[in-house]
């Protein structure tokens, strides 16, 4: 049982004092690397010997409030300082899985929702693999970054096939190993989606249920799309407005994305996307 996770009540006496020495220790003028207090793992080991558990509790705490502060309030948002505060954590606690996991999302979403960097999470995730061999969820969100950032098929059904192999992994990671190379994307996606938000919980549940959202948008956008085809076909023109499809006969009315707004029509080109001012819009999405 670890000191810093399980008896953390116990040192709570302990953790203004070392706030006012970590406090001590940072260069004043330093900005934004205030959020960093030390460079380095073996540097709050030779402060706080014997309390790297505790620190690292301390360390994640102030990872998540810095990629809190920046996706919520920062008009530039840089993210500089994730990666090495999630150094930082997992070298004073290699075994805590949920900075590998939670920091490989910060890392991997593309701005403003994170960092933008995902070749950075395939590093931390990998090294989370080495650190925690009886692992299968690290693996899985290896594959995962693999699949829907970096689009590499391959290395995404090679990391879920190496997370299958874990004991305890569930059943169903070996045959979404080989769906991964042979069904359409956006099926493959939902998948892997469901069974993350199955799986997670807090931002990791949560990451899924929005991409969730996307997919039910997208689907919903290319319906839309094929009745703006089919109206062109009929009139020799596209639509004046989504409206116009119900009038003509082809729907019973203009459904709405999972976020309940509307979506966005150029009635010059026919062209149906999602709503800039949906917060499920993504350039990627859109081909923008």
């Amino acid at each position: 049982m670890r000191l810093g996770r399980y008896a953390f009540v116990l040192l709570i006496p302990a953790i203004p004092l070392s706030q006012a020495r970590l406090d001590r220790s940072r260069d004043a003028s330093a900005g934004a690397g205030r959020a960093l207090y030390l460079r380095s793992g073996d540097e709050v080991r030779r402060l706080f010997p014997g309390f790297e558990g505790l620190m690292a509790d301390v360390y994640w705490l102030r990872t998540v409030q810095y990629y809190g502060e920046q996706r919520a309030f920062a008009v530039e948002k840089h993210y500089e300082l994730l990666r090495p505060l999630i150094d930082i954590t997992t070298s004073l606690d290699p075994r805590l899985e949920l900075a590998y996991r939670y920091g490989a999302i910060f890392l991997s979403e593309p701005a403003p929702f994170g960092a933008g960097r995902p070749l950075e999470g395939v590093e931390i995730l990998e090294r989370g693999a080495r650190a925690l061999p009886h692992s299968w969820r690290v693996r899985w969100d290896l594959g995962s970054l693999w699949y829907f950032f970096l689009g590499d098929q391959r290395r995404a059904a090679q990391a879920i096939l190496e997370a299958s192999k874990v004991e305890g992994a569930p059943y169903w990671l070996y045959s979404l190993a080989g769906s991964i190379l042979v069904k359409e994307d956006r099926v493959v996606a939902r998948e892997i989606w469901r069974r993350q938000y199955e799986n997670g919980e807090g931002v990791i549940k949560e990451n899924a249920a929005y991409h969730l959202q996307v997919l039910d948008a997208l689907d919903t956008r290319d319906a839309l799309s094929a009745l703006v085809k089919r109206f062109k076909e009929k009139q020799g023109r596209p639509p004046g407005s989504l409206r116009e499809l119900v009038s003509a006969g082809l729907t019973q009315s203009i459904p709405s994305d999972p976020t309940g707004a509307e979506f966005g029509y150029d009635p010059q080109t026919g062209k149906v996307q999602i709503a800039r001012a949906s917060r499920l819009w993504r350039s990627k999405y859109e081909g923008e």
